[in-house]
């Protein structure tokens, strides 16, 4: 790869680690394009080569968490291969919360902000949509009556859990995902 493009790849993530970061803690509506270049220490003219506006920074970052739900959904390390479906995905959301924790505060804040929302409306209806066909399938092969409803519930579970941890800084998630697990033992 050229140093170019290293350079400009590198830009680029440091703009939107920098947004990130910066929407997490302040808000995506209090936080300008100017505050986040200066945080990333770049020029406002270089900001605007890259992202237009800060809705194509938001939309960057949404694109690259979606990566992170899929892997939850995904057997990773060679130690939960005898985990359930459900236990995996469960412990996988809880591992992704704490390494992703800016990331996940954001989302789950934005999620209420219906501006935003409308902006990202598809993204997230396909993200959504995903992440229920997946749960449900997880539950009819695990044998759980009522799949449909369940995963409802199921999902319902996953976004207080994360939400709890997100809000509270001692929030015991471990022991809250457990349970949920235990739940689904069969």
């Amino acid at each position: 790869m050229k140093t170019s493009q290293v350079k400009r790849d590198q830009s680029i993530n440091l703009m939107v680690d920098t947004a990130l970061a910066l929407f997490s803690e302040q808000g995506y509506d209090v936080t300008s394009i100017r505050t986040i270049a200066q945080r990333a220490g770049i020029s406002l003219g270089l900001m605007y080569n890259y992202f237009k506006s800060k809705e194509e920074l938001l939309v960057e970052i949404c694109r690259r968490g979606t990566s992170d739900v899929r892997v939850s959904f995904e057997q990773v390390t060679p130690e939960w291969q005898n985990m359930s479906a459900i236990e995996r995905h469960i412990r996988q959301t809880v591992k992704i919360l704490k390494e992703k924790k800016d990331f996940w505060r954001l989302i789950h804040g934005i999620r209420m902000q219906s501006e935003v929302v409308q902006r990202l409306n598809a993204e997230m209806k396909e993200q959504t949509a995903y992440i229920e066909t997946q749960i449900k399938q997880n539950l009819i092969e695990a044998g759980i009556p009522f799949p449909d409803l369940e995963a409802k519930l199921y999902f319902a579970s996953l976004d207080g859990l994360a939400q709890h941890y997100l809000l509270h800084e001692n929030y015991p998630i471990d022991d809250v995902a457990t349970l949920l697990i235990m739940k689904y033992k069969r």
